[in-house]
């Protein structure tokens, strides 16, 4: 019992199995009986097309952040390059799909599709190909179009397969036709005529298709991979330099430390004067008796000027606040030094990183791996001396923050004691005393407010030059301590990235 169960079950597979191939489509080459051993046609058809599919798949949506040019030019070529070659190749397969279940006799036309198709792949590697990747060349090097290059040669092997084994199977389902004349083609003629041989060569063809896209969809995966690789490294660079240098950076906040608080003590100073000197208007407004007297006007215009002198300061090109902030500007400036560290996006040295993973050479990512972190070292490093070289300038700044505060507070002397002057004048009641010790303090406090406005001035001058003397000391000290690294370190470095490209490891070379 036992013995018929196997028996029975083995006799059910195989009625399944022949059911299975019967029901598969059987290839007709624009014929109208059946070509024999075809049915793994469509089955190899389909895994070229699984192949194919996977071209532009890495090139669909991608982003780019960073605003480093190179990315987005190199990613546009290589995605115009799958794209444009992509749906050529399914036109091969649909081609030979469709070729493939014909049953209409119109071998001539039929044919014609399926290697029009080709011929157009072949075309596009030959003709349009090196117009697309020769932009390539200015941008990385020749190691990317060289790879597209090898590329298509290796899927053409492919196409003049399918080339070769369509133009034989054509002159075969033509030599059917021929021999069956007006006759219906009986399945003897196409066994005759069609053989399996030359249905084998057109599977080999689209299974050497299969194997040699990947080749392609590597080379464009890969790059696009390369890109948001180097996409990611600069931004994150770009934070790095803005966290060393930036507005917000350790070395800025340095600088206002010692910039801010000499700025805090000359705006809380100059609010103060120019407070008391609107109380000093105020008095004098209220002294009737003086306003009596034919001198008091020029003397309201005097303490008027007093006032304007502040006004004018805060309409300084450059405002002091702007002058305090050329220190943080030299700290920036001082960099110029080591630019290709610093300005990124214009650096030779973060170029050549960057178009050594781009451009997917033989060692593009290995390279860019070796030698990525060393950027963030030597940033830590520079602004590790610059930090230096702040500290050396603070207890100039200090010190001369004290000079500030002494010119500032001579200024008071100026006016302080106008009001008492007045209230002098104000008690006088003969209207010819009165108009000659208005007349008197008239003139003197127009003079004297001509050697106010004299110091404001000077003063304005000296924290322009102090802050330019010291942003030239700050541009000394960094240069000095950074010359080994742009003498040496960053010359090195570009040298090492460069010979990394074409050499691979040099191991105890370097």
């Amino acid at each position: 019992m036992a013995k018929m169960n196997k028996l029975s079950i083995v006799a059910f597979c195989v009625l399944a199995l022949v059911q299975y191939t019967s029901a598969e489509p059987r290839p007709q080459f624009a014929l109208s009986a059946n070509v024999p051993g075809t049915s793994r046609v469509s089955v190899a058809a389909d895994a070229a097309d699984s192949a194919i599919a996977d071209i532009n798949v890495s090139v669909t949506n991608y982003l780019i952040e960073s605003d480093l040019e190179l990315l987005p030019d190199v990613a546009e070529i290589v995605a115009d390059i799958a794209n444009q070659y992509q749906p050529l190749a399914e036109a091969i397969i649909d081609g030979i799909t469709a070729l493939a279940s014909d049953t209409s006799g119109d071998v001539e036309g039929v044919f014609a599709v399926a290697l029009g198709a080709v011929a157009d792949a072949i075309a596009f590697a030959d003709d349009t190909l090196p117009d697309l990747k020769a932009p390539l060349v200015p941008l990385v090097g020749n190691a990317l179009p060289e790879k597209f290059l090898d590329s298509f040669q290796h899927i053409g092997k492919a196409l003049e397969k399918l080339e070769t084994s369509l133009t034989a199977l054509k002159d075969a389902a033509n030599s059917a036709v021929a021999e069956a004349g007006s006759s219906a083609i009986t399945a003897t003629i196409v066994h005759r005529t069609v053989s399996r041989a030359l249905v084998g060569d057109l599977i080999y063809a689209l299974n050497l298709l299969k194997a040699t896209v990947p080749l392609l969809e590597y080379v464009v995966s890969s790059t696009m991979e390369n890109i948001g690789i180097a996409d990611a490294f600069m931004l994150e660079l770009d934070q790095k330099v803005d966290d060393t240098i930036g507005e917000s950076s350790n070395l800025q906040l340095e600088v206002e430390a010692i910039t801010g608080p000499l700025g805090d003590y000359i705006t809380d100073t100059l609010g103060t004067i120019d407070s008391d000197l609107g109380e000093l208007a105020t008095t004098f407004a209220g002294l009737t008796n003086l306003g009596t007297a034919t001198s008091a006007v020029d003397l309201g215009t005097v303490l008027d000027n007093f006032k304007d002198n502040l006004d004018l300061l805060s309409l300084a090109d450059p405002s002091i606040t702007q002058v305090l902030d050329g220190l943080k500007q030299a700290l920036i400036d001082a960099y110029d030094v080591v630019d290709p560290l610093y300005f990124i996006y214009e650096s030779p040295l973060v170029n050549a990183l960057i178009t050594n993973l781009v451009g997917n050479g033989n060692y593009a990512q290995y390279c860019f791996y070796k030698y990525k972190d060393y950027f963030f070292v030597l940033l830590d490093w520079i602004a590790y001396a610059a930090s230096e070289c702040i500290q050396e300038e603070a207890p100039r700044l200090e010190y001369y923050q004290g000079t500030v505060q002494l010119m500032l507070e001579i200024l008071f002397f100026d006016f302080e004691d106008i009001a008492d002057d007045l209230e002098i004048c104000d008690q006088i009641d003969d209207a010819t005393n009165l108009q000659e010790c208005t007349l008197k303090f008239a003139e003197i406090y127009n003079d004297l407010e001509g050697a106010f406005g004299n110091k404001i001035n000077l003063g304005y001058q000296s924290l322009q030059h102090e802050i330019a003397a010291s942003s030239n000391r700050l541009k000394i000290c960094i240069s000095m301590s950074q010359s080994a690294l742009s003498n040496d370190e960053v010359p090195v470095l570009l040298e090492d990235i460069n010979s990394c490209a074409n050499d691979g490891p040099t191991g105890q070379d370097e």
